[in-house]
C-alpha cells in the first residue's frame, strides 16, 4: 500500500479537529462560569442620603463584589470631607423598596471592621437571604462620625463595575 495513508493515520487525522473543537469548548464554558459567579456592586454616598438629609461636605464611593457561589462579600470604599475620622461604617438592608435611597432606615447588616482610613477594605460571608436583599437592591452604606453618629453620608448598593 505504497501512496497511501495508513489506518491510524486516518484516525488521528479525523479525531484531532474534534479533540481540538472539544477542548477549546471546554476553555470558554469554563470562562464564562468563572466570570458569571462574581457581581460588582457600587454605591456613592452623600449627607442628602441620609434619614434624615445631613448637610456634609463628605463623599465616598464603595466598589464591592459578590462570589455568588461562595456568597463571600468584597468591598473597598474611599471617602473624603467628612467632619471627622469615621467611627463606623456598614453595610444596611433590607430596606422595603428597590432602587434610590428612600426615607427608610435599615438594621446593619454587616459591619466593617478595622481601621477606617481611606481607603479601607474588607470581607465577609454573607447568608443567602443577605445575598438575595443585596442582589435586589435592597441595601445601603452609610458612615458614621463623632459628629454624625447616625451616619454622616450614605449611598443605595446598585449593580455596576
Amino acid at each position: 500500500m505504497l501512496g497511501y495513508p495508513s489506518p491510524k493515520a486516518i484516525l488521528a487525522k479525523e479525531i484531532r479537529p474534534v479533540v481540538a473543537a472539544l477542548a477549546i469548548t471546554a476553555l470558554l464554558a469554563a470562562g464564562s462560569t468563572a466570570l458569571a459567579t462574581t457581581l460588582s456592586f457600587k454605591a456613592d454616598l452623600r449627607g442628602s442620603g441620609e434619614v434624615p438629609p445631613v448637610n456634609s461636605s463628605g463623599t465616598a464611593h464603595l466598589h464591592a463584589a459578590l462570589d455568588a457561589d461562595t456568597n463571600t462579600l468584597t468591598w473597598t470604599v474611599s471617602y473624603s470631607g467628612l467632619s471627622g475620622a469615621p467611627i463606623g461604617a456598614h453595610f444596611h438592608g433590607p430596606v422595603s423598596y428597590v432602587g434610590m435611597t428612600s426615607e427608610q432606615n435599615a438594621p446593619i447588616q454587616v459591619g466593617t471592621a478595622g481601621k477606617l482610613g481611606s481607603p479601607f477594605k474588607g470581607s465577609t460571608t454573607i447568608t443567602e437571604t443577605q445575598a438575595k436583599d443585596l442582589k435586589d437592591g435592597r441595601w445601603y452604606f452609610n458612615i458614621h462620625t463623632p459628629a454624625n453618629p447616625a451616619g454622616e453620608i450614605r449611598g443605595q448598593i446598585v449593580r455596576g463595575n
